[in-house]
């Protein structure tokens, strides 16, 4: 054979029968993979239920008070619910002074006993104290979800290659037996070299790689830590993958929204294209989301902290697919900036920045579409054509349109008119404010809204809620997360004003790293302050949602001016002069406070040493200089007895310090990491450098160097 020798014949049928097949075993994994999720899902949940079972004494037969003698019990060894579960009847009879009528009655109550255990037993991953069962699902998850991309690439490869390589290996057979080759014809002959040539250059593409099949047999081994790493990088994307297998734990549950079963069949049946969305949805997310599509005009009231803000991004990414160009977020100014980040970090979207009067970064969206990013006071002042539509109008904290006789009110609901997909959002329980919610869904639905007007005197009722359900969706965490509790983290950016701005210039300017840090806080009127603002908002936030929250600072004076804000909702400010006996009074007065108050602590004073998980709310006034620093104050909340998830703020200045020191926070913890928790030689590493700031070359003198270089380089 001209140009190919037998041997390298078979070699390449090897080969290219070898990929074939790792291909397959790739494609062909994801059965096996969910299967055993679901089999370690259930083992996990067995797994909790042994242990509430175990921790219920025996004792929990004789409170129906039905003359059971549970002692009888205790003697031969049963002193729990779960061994009583494991006994049978004739077990139970055999038992001295137990007789038949006993026995059942002990199985009946037992029988119940596991099944309303089973109701309500909340059954989340746990990172930190795994059990063998965490481990294996854990595990089995990790290996799902990080084959699922492979799964797709192989597929393509597999699919574009298999057709022409087994035409390619049926014509080189013959080159593997020197006889049939040798009476071979010559155009036989001169295809199987074509063939092996075309093989042969198939091989050394992608269709030849290994990398796919390494990475997947990788997966399958990976390392405990490994799985666990990833687990905690991105649990929504585990706990996730358990609700699409069907085994999430506990009530994710969409049926109590108050729509009748045929629209909430429409909705759960909506289509959505969800791609250029860099995000992974939970199911109850999922659910907004088509909501949102299929009633095209709605208002969203989740509670604060569920991911109203990726919803409507999601939405937006849903209608760009339907062949939508322009989108338009209207929002607070305080939160300006937080939108424009966050639709660029989880979507394709293009996002324009529309603020003030700016006609240019208008036209910019005029002309290429994309969100539009802009603020209540500034759509005053929008001139847009009057045949100008476009595809979804989102406002956030809606309820700022509350009076309608206001400027922006009357703005909105102009631009309300060149929409026909609107979403309000407002995690404040508006069901409580019955005026606000009747003119809020007039401006969304007017049908609806005349039928609401006719029973707002029965809010709380059933009747109410069922009339509202076609505009409004509300869900709480209690609702729809059930792996409680967890720790949700928010970067809070905000746009400086002029006051702040020249503040922050004149600190730069000194080399001063305290008054630097101090960005924000440090103008002359606090009215002027971005950060303040946005911190009262956030706190006003917490109170409509029952929540508790601590503030902290590095900074005594801006603890003064926190405190001056929020006044009479505040607690004793906790510092560093406040005796530790006396913090601890506080903080047991701040547990007997009404929801919405706000215990205001330096950070090294109340981050450490005293538990206060009363809170859910956390909001940190600046970046700290090491992330062992907020840690502890985060662990403050979120720890052992934390019933709620804890919501942790940032509030963070754009174009400023700020940046630069969150990303040496992330650098630090990456590098603290690499130790173990404990380790003294990392935290000794941390605290030289720390306590070093003023000497030549330290991180400190760098930043704020190259902090001031980049200011006066903006001014030529």
């Amino acid at each position: 054979m001209a140009g190919i020798e037998r041997p390298d014949a078979k070699e390449l049928i090897l080969k290219a029968n070898t990929q074939l097949a790792g291909f397959k075993a790739v494609i062909d994994s994801e059965s096996a993979e969910r299967e055993a999720v679901r089999l370690k899902a259930q083992a996990l949940f067995d797994d909790r239920l042994k242990g509430a079972l175990e921790a219920m004494e025996v004792e929990h037969l004789s409170k129906g008070k039905q003359g059971i003698r549970v002692a009888l019990l205790r003697d031969k060894g049963y002193t729990n619910m779960w061994q009583v579960s494991k006994l049978r009847f004739s077990d139970i009879c055999g038992i001295e002074g137990l007789g038949e009528q006993s026995a059942r009655k002990i199985l009946d109550i037992t029988k119940q006993t596991v099944e309303n255990t089973k109701e309500n037993l909340r059954v989340r991953i746990n990172p930190d104290y795994p059990t063998d069962a965490d481990n294996e699902l854990v595990k089995a998850l990790y290996v799902m979800i990080n084959n699922g991309n492979l799964r797709t690439e192989c597929g393509r490869i597999f699919n574009a290659n298999y057709q022409a390589v087994n035409s390619e290996i049926n014509a080189l057979k013959k080159a593997k037996n020197g006889i049939s080759w040798l009476f071979a014809s010559k155009s036989k002959k001169q295809m199987a070299e074509s063939s092996a040539n075309s093989l042969a250059e198939r091989l050394r593409g992608e269709f030849g790689s290994t990398a796919l099949i390494d990475a997947f047999k990788a997966n399958n081994n990976a390392d405990l830590s490994l799985c666990f790493g990833d687990f905690t990088a991105d649990s929504v994307a585990y706990y996730t993958a358990l609700e699409q297998v069907g085994k999430s734990f506990g009530k994710e549950s969409v049926n109590d929204t108050g729509l009748s079963s045929e629209l909430l069949a429409e909705i759960e049946a909506h289509s959505l294209n969800l791609e250029g969305l860099k995000a992974t949805l939970r199911s109850y997310q999922t659910f907004g989301v088509k909501y949102i599509a299929h009633q095209k005009r709605v208002l969203l009231g989740d509670e604060m902290g569920l991911g109203k803000t990726m919803q409507a991004i999601a939405s937006m990414v849903a209608l760009k697919n339907e062949g939508k160009h322009h989108f338009m977020v209207v929002c607070p100014a305080s939160v300006l900036i937080n939108w424009c980040r966050e639709i660029t970090k989880f979507s394709d979207l293009e996002v324009t920045k529309v603020h003030g009067g700016d006609i240019d970064a208008l036209l910019h969206w005029r002309k290429n579409g994309g969100v539009a990013v802009t603020t209540y006071e500034s759509i005053s002042r929008f001139d847009l054509p009057e045949k100008f539509k476009f595809g979804m109008l989102v406002a956030d904290e809606a309820h700022y349109v509350k009076n309608p006789e206001a400027k922006r009110t009357k703005a909105l609901s102009s631009l309300l008119q060149k929409t026909e997909g609107v979403l309000f959002m407002s995690g404040t329980p508006l069901e409580n404010r019955v005026e606000e919610m009747c003119f809020l869904v007039s401006l969304l639905n007017q049908q609806i809204s005349s039928e609401i007007e006719k029973v707002k005197y029965i809010s709380t009722a059933e009747q109410f809620r069922t009339e509202l359900a076609p505009v409004y969706l509300r869900r709480t965490r209690d609702d729809v997360l059930t792996e409680l509790p967890e720790l949700v983290e928010k970067e809070q950016w905000c746009e400086m004003t002029p006051a702040e701005s020249s503040a922050y210039h004149d600190a730069v300017m000194s080399e001063n790293f305290m008054a630097i840090r101090q960005v924000s806080w440090n103008v002359g009127d606090i009215g002027d302050s971005t950060k303040a603002q946005r911190l009262l908002e956030l706190c006003d936030k917490a109170k409509d949602e029952g929540r508790k929250v601590i503030v902290f600072s590095f900074f005594r004076e801006t603890l003064r001016k926190a405190q001056a804000l929020l006044s009479d909702r505040c607690m004793e400010v906790i510092t560093g002069e406040v005796s530790p006996q006396r913090r601890q009074e506080i903080v047991d007065e701040f547990g007997k406070a009404d929801a919405g108050s706000v215990l205001i602590s330096q950070v090294q004073a109340g981050g450490t040493g005293i538990n206060i998980q009363c809170a859910s709310v956390i909001i940190f006034c600046e970046p700290q200089i090491k992330p062992s620093i907020e840690n502890q104050a985060i662990s403050r909340a979120y720890r052992m007895g934390q019933v709620r998830d804890v919501l942790v703020y940032r509030l963070l200045s754009d174009e400023t310090i700020d940046e630069r020191m969150l990303e040496i926070l992330r650098e630090k913890q990456e590098a603290f990491d690499s130790f173990a928790d404990k380790s003294v030689v990392g935290e000794e590493s941390l605290e030289i450098e720390e306590n070093n700031e003023n000497a030549e070359g330290s991180w400190i003198t760098q930043m704020v160097k190259a902090e001031k270089q980049r200011l006066l380089s903006n001014t030529i």
